[in-house]
Protein backbone atom coordinates (compact mmCIF):
# COMPACT_ATOMS: atom_id res chain seq x y z
CA UNK A 1 0.00 0.00 0.00
CA UNK A 2 3.03 2.13 0.83
CA UNK A 3 3.95 1.88 -2.26
CA UNK A 4 0.69 2.29 -4.16
CA UNK A 5 0.81 5.98 -2.02
CA UNK A 6 3.84 6.95 -3.14
CA UNK A 7 3.65 6.46 -6.96
CA UNK A 8 0.37 8.54 -7.07
CA UNK A 9 2.67 11.22 -4.69
CA UNK A 10 4.91 11.33 -7.55
CA UNK A 11 2.16 11.81 -10.00
CA UNK A 12 0.84 14.86 -8.34
CA UNK A 13 4.43 16.20 -8.20
CA UNK A 14 4.70 15.82 -11.87
CA UNK A 15 1.09 17.08 -12.81
CA UNK A 16 2.27 20.17 -10.43
CA UNK A 17 5.10 20.74 -11.92
CA UNK A 18 4.09 20.20 -15.85
CA UNK A 19 1.52 23.36 -14.72
CA UNK A 20 4.17 25.96 -13.23
CA UNK A 21 6.04 25.51 -16.72
CA UNK A 22 2.89 25.29 -18.77
CA UNK A 23 -0.45 26.98 -19.85
CA UNK A 24 -3.61 26.01 -21.48
CA UNK A 25 -5.55 28.21 -23.83
CA UNK A 26 -9.18 27.23 -24.38
CA UNK A 27 -11.25 29.02 -26.27
CA UNK A 28 -14.49 28.68 -29.27
CA UNK A 29 -14.28 30.51 -32.45
CA UNK A 30 -17.46 31.89 -34.30
CA UNK A 31 -18.47 34.33 -37.34
CA UNK A 32 -20.74 37.26 -36.86
CA UNK A 33 -23.62 35.42 -36.66
CA UNK A 34 -22.89 33.44 -33.41
CA UNK A 35 -22.42 30.45 -35.62
CA UNK A 36 -18.87 28.06 -34.54
CA UNK A 37 -16.20 28.18 -37.56
CA UNK A 38 -14.70 25.50 -37.65
CA UNK A 39 -11.36 23.84 -39.81
CA UNK A 40 -9.78 26.82 -38.46
CA UNK A 41 -6.07 27.08 -38.26
CA UNK A 42 -4.60 28.15 -34.45
CA UNK A 43 -1.10 28.91 -35.10
CA UNK A 44 1.38 29.69 -31.97
CA UNK A 45 5.16 29.83 -33.29
CA UNK A 46 6.15 26.25 -34.53
CA UNK A 47 2.83 24.69 -32.99
CA UNK A 48 -0.54 24.66 -34.55
CA UNK A 49 -3.84 22.90 -33.85
CA UNK A 50 -7.71 23.14 -35.59
CA UNK A 51 -10.49 24.14 -34.21
CA UNK A 52 -12.89 21.30 -34.03
CA UNK A 53 -16.79 21.12 -35.92
CA UNK A 54 -18.26 22.93 -32.51
CA UNK A 55 -15.39 25.73 -33.15
CA UNK A 56 -13.44 24.65 -30.08
CA UNK A 57 -9.99 24.57 -29.66
CA UNK A 58 -6.78 23.78 -27.43
CA UNK A 59 -3.21 24.95 -27.05
CA UNK A 60 -0.55 23.84 -24.83
CA UNK A 61 2.14 25.99 -24.77
CA UNK A 62 5.33 24.71 -23.11
CA UNK A 63 5.92 28.18 -20.86
CA UNK A 64 3.75 31.29 -19.29
CA UNK A 65 5.59 33.70 -21.07
CA UNK A 66 4.10 36.20 -23.71
CA UNK A 67 2.09 34.30 -26.34
CA UNK A 68 1.00 35.39 -29.86
CA UNK A 69 -1.79 33.33 -31.44
CA UNK A 70 -2.83 33.41 -35.02
CA UNK A 71 -5.96 32.38 -36.61
CA UNK A 72 -6.65 31.62 -39.83
CA UNK A 73 -8.81 30.18 -42.50
CA UNK A 74 -9.93 30.29 -46.24
CA UNK A 75 -13.10 32.59 -46.47
CA UNK A 76 -12.37 34.74 -43.23
CA UNK A 77 -10.23 37.76 -42.34
CA UNK A 78 -7.19 36.66 -40.03
CA UNK A 79 -7.18 37.63 -36.47
CA UNK A 80 -4.04 37.78 -33.85
CA UNK A 81 -4.60 37.58 -29.99
CA UNK A 82 -1.60 38.32 -28.11
CA UNK A 83 -1.22 36.97 -24.38
CA UNK A 84 0.79 38.36 -22.02
CA UNK A 85 2.66 36.11 -19.41
CA UNK A 86 0.09 34.07 -16.49
CA UNK A 87 -1.96 31.24 -16.47
CA UNK A 88 -4.16 29.09 -18.26
CA UNK A 89 -6.68 31.30 -20.20
CA UNK A 90 -9.99 31.10 -22.03
CA UNK A 91 -10.87 33.09 -25.30
CA UNK A 92 -14.01 33.83 -27.51
CA UNK A 93 -12.68 34.55 -30.70
CA UNK A 94 -14.46 36.07 -33.97
CA UNK A 95 -13.53 35.69 -37.49
CA UNK A 96 -14.82 38.26 -40.37
CA UNK A 97 -15.85 36.37 -43.42
CA UNK A 98 -14.80 38.01 -46.55
CA UNK A 99 -16.34 37.89 -49.78
CA UNK A 100 -14.51 36.32 -52.86
CA UNK A 101 -11.01 37.98 -51.22
CA UNK A 102 -8.66 36.58 -49.42
CA UNK A 103 -7.22 39.16 -47.31
CA UNK A 104 -3.94 41.24 -48.76
CA UNK A 105 -4.34 39.67 -51.95
CA UNK A 106 -6.18 40.04 -55.23
CA UNK A 107 -8.79 37.86 -56.97
CA UNK A 108 -7.66 37.46 -60.27
CA UNK A 109 -10.50 34.77 -61.57
CA UNK A 110 -14.08 33.36 -60.32
CA UNK A 111 -14.12 30.19 -59.32
CA UNK A 112 -15.28 27.50 -61.75
CA UNK A 113 -17.66 24.88 -60.54
CA UNK A 114 -15.73 22.20 -62.29
CA UNK A 115 -12.13 23.14 -60.63
CA UNK A 116 -12.63 21.18 -57.40
CA UNK A 117 -10.90 18.46 -56.20
CA UNK A 118 -12.61 15.44 -58.12
CA UNK A 119 -10.65 17.63 -61.00
CA UNK A 120 -7.76 17.60 -59.45
CA UNK A 121 -7.94 13.34 -58.34
CA UNK A 122 -8.56 13.22 -62.20
CA UNK A 123 -5.95 14.91 -63.32
CA UNK A 124 -3.68 12.86 -61.23
CA UNK A 125 -4.61 9.91 -62.45
CA UNK A 126 -4.00 10.80 -65.67
CA UNK A 127 -0.52 11.73 -64.81
CA UNK A 128 -0.11 8.02 -63.31
CA UNK A 129 -1.15 6.73 -66.62
CA UNK A 130 1.12 9.29 -68.31
CA UNK A 131 -1.63 10.99 -70.17
CA UNK A 132 -0.85 14.20 -68.20
CA UNK A 133 2.11 16.59 -66.65
CA UNK A 134 2.62 18.27 -63.58
CA UNK A 135 3.45 16.91 -60.14
CA UNK A 136 1.03 16.11 -57.38
CA UNK A 137 1.11 15.48 -53.82
CA UNK A 138 -1.50 14.00 -51.57
CA UNK A 139 -2.79 15.33 -48.18
CA UNK A 140 -1.61 11.60 -46.86
CA UNK A 141 2.11 12.99 -48.31
CA UNK A 142 1.69 16.11 -47.05
CA UNK A 143 1.04 14.43 -43.65
CA UNK A 144 4.03 11.80 -43.39
CA UNK A 145 6.24 15.01 -44.37
CA UNK A 146 5.40 17.00 -41.38
CA UNK A 147 5.62 20.10 -42.67
CA UNK A 148 5.07 23.02 -40.30
CA UNK A 149 4.50 25.59 -43.05
CA UNK A 150 2.90 25.26 -46.68
CA UNK A 151 5.85 26.35 -48.39
CA UNK A 152 7.74 23.78 -47.24
CA UNK A 153 5.32 20.83 -48.85
CA UNK A 154 6.65 21.94 -52.29
CA UNK A 155 10.59 22.76 -51.27
CA UNK A 156 11.69 19.73 -52.63
CA UNK A 157 10.27 19.83 -56.28
CA UNK A 158 13.27 20.03 -58.71
CA UNK A 159 11.67 23.02 -60.66
CA UNK A 160 10.42 24.67 -57.53
CA UNK A 161 13.13 27.19 -54.88
CA UNK A 162 11.36 28.38 -51.70
CA UNK A 163 12.92 31.61 -50.44
CA UNK A 164 12.65 33.95 -47.36
CA UNK A 165 10.67 36.71 -47.91
CA UNK A 166 10.30 39.86 -45.88
CA UNK A 167 9.45 39.38 -42.17
CA UNK A 168 9.96 35.69 -42.17
CA UNK A 169 7.52 34.75 -44.55
CA UNK A 170 8.37 32.93 -47.44
CA UNK A 171 7.48 32.51 -51.00
CA UNK A 172 7.23 30.53 -54.06
CA UNK A 173 9.24 31.08 -57.14
CA UNK A 174 9.85 28.93 -60.41
CA UNK A 175 12.69 28.15 -62.38
CA UNK A 176 12.63 30.30 -65.83
CA UNK A 177 16.13 28.86 -67.46
CA UNK A 178 19.68 28.85 -66.12
CA UNK A 179 19.79 30.36 -62.92
CA UNK A 180 16.75 32.70 -63.38
CA UNK A 181 13.62 32.89 -61.16
CA UNK A 182 10.66 33.96 -61.03
CA UNK A 183 7.47 34.12 -58.39
CA UNK A 184 5.24 31.26 -59.16
CA UNK A 185 1.72 31.25 -59.66
CA UNK A 186 -0.52 30.24 -56.82
CA UNK A 187 -4.01 29.22 -57.09
CA UNK A 188 -6.04 28.39 -53.75
CA UNK A 189 -9.37 26.34 -54.63
CA UNK A 190 -9.41 27.44 -57.78
CA UNK A 191 -8.81 31.37 -56.99
CA UNK A 192 -6.01 32.62 -58.34
CA UNK A 193 -3.79 34.55 -55.76
CA UNK A 194 -2.27 38.18 -56.75
CA UNK A 195 0.97 38.69 -56.20
CA UNK A 196 1.77 41.11 -53.34
CA UNK A 197 3.34 44.65 -53.48
CA UNK A 198 6.20 44.63 -51.35
CA UNK A 199 8.16 47.68 -50.14
CA UNK A 200 11.57 48.47 -48.71
CA UNK A 201 13.70 51.12 -48.55
CA UNK A 202 17.18 51.38 -49.89
CA UNK A 203 19.79 52.81 -47.59
CA UNK A 204 19.55 56.15 -48.70
CA UNK A 205 16.19 55.82 -47.10
CA UNK A 206 14.50 55.92 -50.63
CA UNK A 207 11.28 53.84 -50.56
CA UNK A 208 11.40 51.30 -53.41
CA UNK A 209 7.91 49.50 -54.49
CA UNK A 210 8.47 45.86 -55.91
CA UNK A 211 4.85 44.42 -57.31
CA UNK A 212 6.05 40.84 -58.37
CA UNK A 213 6.92 39.91 -55.20
CA UNK A 214 5.62 36.03 -54.25
CA UNK A 215 2.41 34.93 -52.37
CA UNK A 216 3.03 34.72 -48.96
CA UNK A 217 0.94 31.36 -49.11
CA UNK A 218 1.86 30.57 -45.56
CA UNK A 219 -0.26 33.22 -44.42
CA UNK A 220 -3.82 32.03 -45.41
CA UNK A 221 -3.62 27.88 -45.26
CA UNK A 222 -1.38 25.85 -43.20
CA UNK A 223 -0.38 22.29 -44.11
CA UNK A 224 -3.07 20.44 -42.46
CA UNK A 225 -5.99 22.21 -44.32
CA UNK A 226 -4.42 20.74 -47.65
CA UNK A 227 -6.28 17.79 -49.67
CA UNK A 228 -4.12 18.34 -52.63
CA UNK A 229 -1.35 20.10 -54.27
CA UNK A 230 -0.46 20.25 -58.07
CA UNK A 231 3.09 22.06 -59.53
CA UNK A 232 3.91 22.53 -62.84
CA UNK A 233 7.15 23.37 -64.13
CA UNK A 234 5.66 26.21 -66.40
CA UNK A 235 2.13 27.32 -67.10
CA UNK A 236 2.45 26.21 -71.04
CA UNK A 237 1.88 22.18 -69.03
CA UNK A 238 -1.12 23.53 -66.86
CA UNK A 239 -4.43 22.70 -67.26
CA UNK A 240 -6.21 26.01 -69.52
CA UNK A 241 -8.36 26.87 -66.92
CA UNK A 242 -4.85 27.55 -64.67
CA UNK A 243 -3.29 29.93 -67.80
CA UNK A 244 -5.03 33.78 -67.06
CA UNK A 245 -5.39 34.88 -70.72
CA UNK A 246 -3.14 37.70 -71.44
CA UNK A 247 -0.77 36.86 -68.86
CA UNK A 248 2.32 36.48 -70.53
CA UNK A 249 4.05 35.18 -67.31
CA UNK A 250 1.48 32.52 -67.27
CA UNK A 251 3.24 30.67 -69.73
CA UNK A 252 7.33 30.54 -68.98
CA UNK A 253 6.73 30.58 -64.77
CA UNK A 254 6.16 27.43 -62.44
CA UNK A 255 1.80 27.28 -61.38
CA UNK A 256 1.31 25.92 -58.04
CA UNK A 257 -2.18 25.34 -57.13
CA UNK A 258 -3.66 24.31 -53.62
CA UNK A 259 -6.87 22.48 -52.40
CA UNK A 260 -8.08 22.71 -49.49
CA UNK A 261 -10.21 19.98 -47.40
CA UNK A 262 -12.74 22.82 -46.23
CA UNK A 263 -13.05 24.53 -49.47
CA UNK A 264 -11.85 21.43 -52.43
CA UNK A 265 -14.30 18.72 -50.92
CA UNK A 266 -17.71 21.02 -50.11
CA UNK A 267 -18.31 21.86 -53.88
CA UNK A 268 -17.71 18.17 -54.88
Amino acid sequence: MARVEFVALLVVLSAGAAAQNGRVVRGTVSDGSAQPVGGVAIIAGTRSVTSDDSGRFRVDAPHRDKLVLDFKRVGFLPTRFTLEAGGDTTLDVLLLPTINQIPGVEVTASRDPAMTLRGFEERMRERQRGAGAGHFITAREIESNLATRTTQIVSNIPSIVVRRLADDHFGIFGKTGGAAECPAIVYLDGIRLGALTETRTDRRGRVIVQRDAAVPIDQYVTPGEIAGVEVYARGMFAPPQFQPPGDPTASKCAIVVFWTKHGGSSRR
